[in-house]
């Protein structure tokens, strides 16, 4: 369960999490702190040896920097933690780039029914090329469309994917899941968010099973090449997900597009002149 590292709990706080020094510095020396020791929007970093994922040389990166957490994220909330098989019923609420990697874990799984929710019409377009069969703009009217395609029964699985998890989201996931079924909340909460409403009733009766998922609950060192070789052979559409490539004196416009839900992702790429 590499995912769960101990080690990687320090990711966000000041300095490395193997030694705390700082390995980034300004101009006049002063130490910086960078966004879970990644340091995205930099042309060169410092990480900890064990932070490292070897891939095949030949792999382009501009593709492959996806693999290092939205892919992982998105397609193991469906694959391993919900535990997708042939023939389920699969929803996903929320398909940007995390949510469009479990719709196509969904469907590399061999779900027969894969419905993307989400209230941006471009999005719910796209995520027909992802392996989405039906789309929806609300949870109302996905709950219709899931209730006619299981005759009542409802989804095997829900991931729970938005930009950010609100009050209702939980309850509204969970009565899209039907009796015995799993629901994945893997989009994060606002740190205020400390406590939601649910029908406990509904919830110990139907044996439903609410759970959260950290990285997909993937390993990692094993996870990450094995979705490079789907890449590779043409079964993860990995290129067909950045929308746009962006110069990263345009990263005010790629964090706009990213708000107005114009790109399903948006990637630095530094050989752009």
């Amino acid at each position: 369960m590499e995912y769960l590292c101990d080690t990687g709990a320090g990711t966000l706080m000041p300095g490395m999490p193997t030694d705390g020094t700082f390995r980034h510095h300004s101009r006049c020396g002063e130490d910086l702190r960078h966004t879970s020791k990644i340091g995205a929007f930099a042309q060169h970093t410092v990480v900890a040896a064990d932070s490292l994922v070897k891939i095949d040389p030949g792999l382009p990166l501009v593709p492959s920097a996806l693999l290092s957490c939205a892919v992982p994220t998105g397609y193991g909330s469906t694959a391993h933690r919900a535990g997708v098989s042939d023939g389920d019923t699969v929803v996903v609420i929320g398909v940007g780039g995390i949510g469009t990697a479990a719709l196509q874990g969904a469907a590399l799984s061999g779900a027969t029914n894969v419905v993307a929710v989400d209230p941006v019409v471009f999005k719910r377009d796209s995520a027909l090329q992802f392996g989405a069969t039906h789309t929806a703009a609300t949870v109302s009217t996905a709950a219709a469309v899931v209730r006619e395609l299981t005759r009542g029964v409802m989804a095997d699985a829900v991931v729970l994917s938005p930009s950010a998890i609100g009050d209702a989201d939980v309850a509204d996931a969970l009565s899209l899941t039907r009796k015995g079924g799993t629901c994945v909340l893997t989009g994060m909460a606002a740190p205020e968010t400390g406590s939601v409403r649910l029908d406990l009733q509904d919830f110990i009766l139907m044996n439903k099973n609410l759970c959260g998922t950290l990285f997909g609950s993937c390993n990692p060192t094993t996870e990450i090449p094995a979705l490079a070789r789907l890449y590779q052979e043409g079964k993860l559409k990995l290129d067909e997900m950045i929308t746009r490539r962006y110069r990263l004196d345009d990263i005010n416009v790629a964090f706009d597009d990213l708000l107005g839900g114009r790109v399903i992702r948006g990637v630095i790429d530094f050989s752009l002149e």
